[in-house]
């Protein structure tokens, strides 16, 4: 089957522009690039799907915490109010500025300045990741423009999928799931902190999970080194 389909060179035609080794080659090295750019393609549309989501549950509960940065200034008119009236009476009431003032509760600024990090972080690696796509397709665009001779399309395939190596678009991608990753444990830090503001039982609940999750999270990242049957991944590692 081989060779029917890759018929022999003429004596001394090995290493023409079309001998048969090239043609092997750019048919073998194709189908191992629909499978790597393929997986790609698979690995950023899984990291957009999950941005996309996570940043607008992120966004739901930054709405409602970004408003607690802003003082009460509805309770700030009662209780100056309540400072009028009680100097008309005569009675000696507590300043206003005394019981509530401007600058907001440190542990709303830390949930805050957790929740849009990660807000921010999930936005930048769903900006990345499109423009990854963009040289993935840019790259196949490439590989299916035609060629004079199967050898000179080999010449440009290995300098392109050298590229791509050497420029260490695998890396990156793998990179822009551990920053998902982060973004998502400082969403939950930051809920942690919010839910120990309301509830202190409820926070020992969640964070009970979350470091469950992150034990687990640790164990499937590091075991892969130690155990070469491990079924899970190591990101950048």
């Amino acid at each position: 089957e081989f060779e029917q389909r890759y018929p022999p060179d003429a004596y001394g035609a090995e290493a023409g522009p079309n001998a048969r080794v090239w043609r092997v080659y750019r048919d073998r090295v194709t189908e191992l690039d629909e499978d790597l750019i393929g997986g790609w393609h698979e690995t950023l549309n899984v990291l957009l799907v999950f941005a996309g989501l996570f940043s607008g549950v992120a966004t739901a509960f930054l709405i409602e915490a970004s408003k607690r940065l802003q003082p009460d200034y509805g309770e700030l008119t009662s209780k100056g109010v309540l400072a009028i009236l009680a100097r008309l009476d005569g009675t000696v009431l507590p300043h206003p500025s005394s019981t509530v003032t401007a600058t907001p509760d440190p542990g709303i600024r830390v949930i805050n300045g957790l929740w849009f990090s990660s807000l921010t972080l999930a936005l930048i690696v769903s900006l990345l990741a499109i423009l990854v796509k963009q040289w993935l397709v840019e790259y196949r665009s490439k590989m299916r423009q035609p060629a004079s001779d199967a050898r000179r399309w080999a010449w440009r395939h290995f300098v392109f999928r050298q590229g791509l190596s050497t420029w260490g678009v695998g890396v990156f991608i793998s990179s822009l799931a551990v920053v998902l990753h982060v973004a998502l444990y400082l969403f939950l830090f930051g809920l942690l902190v919010f839910l120990f503001h309301l509830d202190p039982a409820l926070c020992v609940v969640a964070a009970s999970f979350t470091v469950a999750a992150g034990l687990f999270y640790i164990v499937a990242t590091v075991a892969p080194l130690w155990y070469g049957d491990c079924p899970s991944t190591t990101p950048l590692l």
